[in-house]
């Protein structure tokens, strides 16, 4: 429990990017499905798709 409560912590208080840990890449739409294929292969990521550039809007 103590792991958990400091890892919480840390990303509540912006001291880690959780998207780094845990391998996000986001893709459009046209990229869906070879990110299907590649997540169904097991890759170690996970895809976000982002289908009208609003998280490249926002950043």
């Amino acid at each position: 429990m103590k792991y958990n409560r400091q890892l919480m912590q840390a990303v509540l208080w912006d001291r880690i990017n959780i998207a780094d840990i845990v391998g996000v890449q986001v893709i459009t739409l046209d990229q869906a499905p070879s990110g299907y294929q590649q997540f169904d292969a097991g890759a170690p990521k996970k895809f976000v798709i982002d289908p009208h550039d609003l998280l490249k809007r926002a950043a």
